[in-house]
C-alpha cells in the first residue's frame, strides 16, 4: 500500500491545485495560419460526414439542426479569420449537447495562447489558484472583471462554446476558456487576440487591473508557478497528493477511515494492475476493519468503468462494511464518463452514499466514445459513439445526485482543509 509522504515537494504541485489544468494536454501544434477556406471546406465536410454516419444521441433531430447550422457556418467561412473558425467550429459542436463531443479550443494542437494564470470556482466567486512568477501577487485574488465584461457576463457568454452534459461542466472547464485570449476576442470578450486585462480583488481588498499577454502551450506549462499553499506556507490536502498515480491508498489510522483515492479507470503502467491492487487493498481493510471506506474519485475524468467491478464486488462481499453510513464515494466537478457510471455502480448494489458535488457526466447518455482528426487543421475532436441509459431510475435528470453536497470553499481550501473528508471525521 501507498503511504502518505510527510513533506510535500511544492514544484510537483504546480498545476496540480486547479484540476482544469488537466484538460490542456500538450501535443505537436498545427499552426491555423496555413489553413485557406477551401481546406477548411474539406475539415467541415470531413466532420459533418463523420458525425452524421456516426454520432448518436437520444436526442430528437439533434443531426438535422447540425446539419442546418454547419451549412450556415461554411457560408461565413470566407469572412472569418482563421482562429474565429476554430471557435465556430467548437459552437458548432456544442450544439450536439453532450459533453463527450467536442473541439477542446485549449488543446496545444489549435495554438491558442492563454494569460498565465489558473483559475477555479468557488460558489459565484473565480478565484486565481496559482500565477507565473511574475504575478504571485494576484495569487488569492478574486477576479472581478475580464476584459470588456463582468466576470460572470463573460462566464455567461463562452458556456455558449461549451460542449456539456450538465451544468457542472461549466464550473469545471470555462476557468481554462477564460484565460484563452483568442477566444475571448471571438466572443469579444477580451481586448485582443494577444492580450486581455483582469481586473481584480486582492485578498486585501484593493481592487487592481492588470493586463496578461498570452502564452503558447509550452510556456505557459513550463514557467515558473507560484500555487495559494506556497503563498500561504501550508501543505496542501491529502486528495491532492500522488498527482501522478491513478489509484493509492492511505489508512487514517486515528479516525479509522480507509481512504483510496481512484483518479483513473485505466490500468497504471509499471503499477499493480487495478483488480490486484484492490485485492491488495481489501487484505489491508479486512486487517484494521476500518470505521469508513472512503472512495475518491474527485480528480477521475473516466476510462473503463468495467474496471470498477471488483471494487463493487470487494464491497458487497463484506456485510460488516457493507452497511449505510460505512462505505462513502467523493464526486466533485471533474468525476467523468467512467468514473461517473462507477459511482451509479456503487449506489445501485452497495449502501455507498455519495458525498462532495455532482459530477459532469449525464447518468443515461454516452457509453462510448471515439475520436477523428480534421484531415487539414489536424484538430482532435472527440465524439459520442454508443448512448446507453446506465441509470433507469434516474432518466429524468442530467447528472448524478449526492446524498451530501459540499462543494469547495475558497477559506477551507486556502487554509489546505477538505471539507469532505472534513465532515467525514467528525461525522
Amino acid at each position: 500500500m501507498l503511504s502518505m509522504k510527510k513533506k510535500y515537494v511544492m514544484k510537483r504541485l504546480k498545476l496540480l491545485s486547479i484540476s482544469i489544468l488537466f484538460i490542456f494536454q500538450a501535443c505537436s501544434q498545427t499552426p491555423l495560419e496555413e489553413m485557406t477556406s477551401d481546406l477548411w471546406f474539406e475539415d467541415i465536410d470531413y466532420l459533418h460526414k463523420k458525425i452524421q454516419k456516426e454520432f448518436a444521441s437520444f436526442i430528437p433531430g439533434i443531426k438535422a439542426e447540425f446539419s442546418k447550422e454547419t451549412e450556415a457556418l461554411k457560408k461565413r467561412i470566407p469572412t472569418l479569420e482563421n482562429y474565429e473558425v476554430a471557435c465556430e467550429i467548437q459552437r458548432l459542436l456544442s450544439l450536439l449537447q453532450d459533453g463527450h463531443t467536442e473541439l477542446n479550443i485549449g488543446h496545444n494542437t489549435i495554438g491558442f495562447h492563454r494569460a498565465p494564470l489558473s483559475l477555479y470556482f468557488f460558489g459565484n466567486e473565480l478565484r486565481i489558484l496559482a500565477a507565473h512568477e511574475e504575478f504571485k501577487q494576484f495569487v488569492g485574488a478574486k477576479v472581478v472583471q475580464i476584459g470588456r465584461l463582468k466576470m460572470h457576463e463573460a462566464f455567461d457568454r463562452v458556456k455558449h462554446n461549451m460542449s456539456r452534459d450538465n451544468d457542472m461542466e461549466y464550473l469545471y472547464a470555462a476557468p481554462g476558456y477564460l484565460i484563452l485570449t483568442e477566444l475571448l476576442s471571438f466572443l469579444d470578450i477580451g481586448n485582443s487576440r494577444e492580450e486581455v486585462t483582469f481586473q481584480l480583488q486582492l485578498t486585501d481588498g484593493k481592487i487592481v487591473n492588470q493586463q496578461f499577454t498570452g502564452l503558447d502551450w509550452n510556456s505557459y506549462q513550463d514557467g515558473q508557478w507560484v500555487t495559494l499553499f506556497q503563498i500561504n506556507q501550508i501543505e496542501p490536502p491529502l486528495y491532492l497528493s500522488f498527482h501522478e498515480e491513478n489509484y493509492w491508498s492511505q489508512y487514517l489510522e486515528e479516525s479509522g477511515i480507509m481512504y483510496f483515492k481512484f483518479s483513473r479507470l485505466n490500468n497504471q503502467k509499471g503499477a499493480p494492475s487495478i483488480k490486484k491492487f484492490i485485492k491488495q487493498l481489501f487484505t489491508e481493510i479486512d486487517k484494521v476493519r476500518p470505521a469508513k471506506f472512503v472512495v475518491d474519485f474527485r480528480h477521475n475524468n473516466g476510462g473503463n468503468y468495467h474496471l470498477s467491478k471488483p471494487l463493487i464486488e470487494a464491497i458487497k462481499s463484506r456485510s460488516w462494511l457493507n452497511e449505510k453510513g460505512k462505505v462513502w464515494a467523493i464526486t466533485g466537478r471533474r468525476t467523468f464518463s467512467a468514473a461517473s457510471v462507477a459511482s451509479i455502480f456503487l449506489k445501485e448494489h452497495t449502501e455507498a452514499l455519495l458525498i462532495g458535488e455532482a459530477g459532469r457526466t449525464h447518468p443515461n447518455q454516452s457509453d462510448n466514445n471515439e475520436y477523428m482528426t480534421l484531415p487539414n487543421s489536424g484538430f482532435l475532436i472527440e465524439y459520442t459513439t454508443k448512448v446507453k441509459v446506465h441509470w433507469p431510475e434516474k432518466q429524468g435528470l442530467d447528472h448524478i445526485p449526492v446524498d451530501v453536497n459540499l462543494p469547495p470553499d475558497y477559506q477551507s481550501y486556502s487554509k489546505g482543509i477538505d471539507p469532505v473528508l472534513d465532515y467525514l471525521l467528525k461525522n
